[in-house]
């Protein structure tokens, strides 16, 4: 019955993937996102092609209406700060630098996205989510190393020059996105809640997001 819902979305998505009202698109939420879902989407090759990245960057580059540039902008977990390295394993310190951002947006301010798409059950897929995690993890620390206490109406306001667009796709990421969610909740975080995004595509776009790109 389930795998049957599943194949009515699919034929669904394919009429209306493309349909725009008032920039929004029609984008299925991540707990419907199966293996067999993906698999069957015009988009998807066999995993190996960057397709996935592919597909995200140009559906968020529509809702924003902003190009996003490659990077190879990347956290070093010693010092908590984000540099250019391209080949960090080259060095003795190489495991000390987290993988780079998918693309980053400068304008005035600096937006970082970190793109994933997990789909079914495995070792594969719950080691590379525990290190999105920690990628995560990293950037909370930067930004609570860089908060800027700005004056405002007699109120101090807590601001930063960089956010974090953390964009996590299929079922798997679905099933685990509490644990992201504890780890964002945490007290020593509460103040940056509004410098980070943590969910899906579906989420990014309904939850008004792009306002921090379009400021």
């Amino acid at each position: 019955m389930y795998e049957k819902y599943i194949s009515y979305i699919i034929i669904i998505q394919k009429y209306f993937r493309l349909y725009l009202i008032k920039k929004k698109f029609i984008l299925v939420q991540s707990n419907y996102q199966t293996k067999i879902w993906r698999k069957n989407m015009k988009w998807y090759k066999n995993g190996k092609s960057n397709e996935c990245e592919k597909y995200q960057k140009n559906i968020i580059e529509k809702i924003i209406n902003s190009k996003i540039s490659l990077t190879h902008d990347r956290l070093n977990i010693e010092n908590i700060e984000i540099k250019e390295n391209k080949y960090p394993l080259t060095s003795i310190d190489g495991y000390e630098w987290t993988e780079n951002f998918d693309g980053k947006i400068v304008k005035e301010d600096t937006f970082y996205f970190n793109l994933k798409f997990v789909c079914d059950l495995g070792g594969a897929q719950t080691r590379t989510l525990r290190e999105v995690y920690y990628f995560i993890k990293y950037q909370l620390e930067y930004l609570l190393k860089n908060l800027k206490s700005i004056n405002n109406q007699s109120k101090n306001i807590e601001n930063t020059d960089t956010y974090f667009i953390n964009i996590l796709d299929g079922d798997t990421c679905y099933n685990n996105l509490n644990k992201f969610n504890y780890l964002l909740n945490k007290k020593k975080y509460k103040n940056i809640h509004q410098f980070i995004f943590i969910g899906s595509l579906y989420d990014f776009q309904n939850n008004h997001i792009r306002y921090l790109i379009n400021k």
